[in-house]
C-alpha cells in the first residue's frame, strides 16, 4: 500500500480523501489518501516525510503552496510561473512539485467564458495566482487582483465596485466562504453579464454562486476545478493516463460528499 498526503492547514474539511478513495478502489490500487494538517513550523519536516518510498506524494493546499516550493528538489514551469505548487511527486528520494490546479481552472473558465476580456480576481495567494496563468494560458487580456491589503500590484478592496462594473467575469480565490454562509461580494455588484466561478467548493453551491445565480448570471463553484486538478495529480503520482470511467467515479464521489447540487 503506498500513500498520498494533502498537506495543509485546517483543512479537515477536505473532499479529496473521498475523491481519490474512490479513484484508487476503480484502479484496483490498495492506496490511501490522508490529511496532514501542519503549521508552517512543521512544513519542512512534512515534506522531508514525503521522500518516504511509501509515499507517492502530496497535494499541497492553504497556507503551503508558495512556502513548500524551497523546500522541493524541481518545480516545473507552470508551477514556477504560478509561484505555487499543488501537487508533489515523490521519486527514488526527490520531490518534483507542479501545478494541476492551473490547467483545471483554465477549463472551468473555459465553460463560462472562452474567451474573458476583463477579468477580476479576488485574492493574491497561491490560488490566484494559478488563476492568473490560467488566464494567461487563454490569453484573457485584462486581468485585476484584488486583495484586502492592494499590496503586490494587486488593487484594494475599495476598488472592488469599480472594476466589477467593467469587469465580465469574476474569480473567487479567497477562503471567504468556506464552511460559512457568507460572501466576499455584496449582491448590488453582480449585474448582467457577469460571469462567476467560486474556487470556494464546501458548501456547494457557495452562498456567493447561490446569490449570483439568483441575479440570472452563470456560476459555478469549486468542486469541477478540485475534480480537475485531483484526476490531473493522479495522473502525476502514478504515471498513467485518467480514462473517463475513473474521473467519473471521482466525480460521483465528490457529489456523494458535497450533495447533489455541488458543480462537479
Amino acid at each position: 500500500m503506498a500513500t498520498v498526503r494533502l498537506i495543509g492547514q485546517h483543512i479537515a474539511y477536505s473532499a479529496s480523501p473521498a475523491m481519490h478513495a474512490a479513484a484508487f478502489a476503480m484502479l484496483g490500487l490498495d492506496h490511501h489518501y490522508e490529511l496532514a494538517d501542519v503549521d508552517a513550523s512543521e512544513l519542512p519536516a512534512a515534506a522531508d516525510a514525503m521522500r518516504d518510498v511509501d509515499v507517492l506524494g502530496a497535494n499541497v493546499t492553504v497556507p503551503h503552496k508558495a512556502a513548500v516550493m524551497d523546500l522541493l528538489d524541481d518545480i516545473d514551469s507552470v508551477a514556477a510561473d504560478a509561484g505555487a505548487v499543488n501537487t508533489i511527486v515523490s521519486r527514488e528520494c526527490r520531490l518534483v512539485g507542479s501545478n494541476t490546479d492551473v490547467p483545471a481552472i483554465a477549463d472551468e473558465i473555459r465553460r463560462l467564458r472562452p474567451a474573458p476580456q476583463n477579468v477580476v480576481v479576488l485574492g493574491a495567494g497561491g490560488a490566484a495566482r494559478a488563476v492568473q496563468v490560467a488566464l494567461k494560458s487563454i490569453r484573457a487580456p485584462h486581468v485585476t487582483l484584488v486583495s484586502p491589503s492592494g499590496r503586490d500590484g494587486a488593487a484594494s478592496w475599495l476598488d472592488l465596485p469599480r472594476l466589477l462594473a467593467a469587469a465580465d467575469l469574476l474569480v473567487n480565490a479567497t477562503p471567504v466562504g468556506t464552511n460559512r454562509d457568507e460572501s466576499p461580494v455584496e449582491p448590488s455588484l453582480l449585474h448582467q453579464g457577469l460571469a462567476l466561478i467560486d474556487l470556494v467548493y464546501r458548501p456547494s453551491p457557495t452562498r456567493l454562486v447561490h446569490e449570483a445565480r439568483a441575479c440570472g448570471l452563470q456560476a459555478r463553484a469549486g468542486a469541477g476545478a478540485l475534480l480537475g486538478q485531483g484526476w490531473r495529480s493522479l495522473e502525476a503520482w502514478l504515471g498513467i493516463t485518467v480514462g473517463d470511467e475513473v474521473k467519473r467515479a471521482m466525480a460521483d464521489a465528490l457529489s456523494a460528499e458535497l450533495g447533489a447540487g455541488a458543480d462537479v
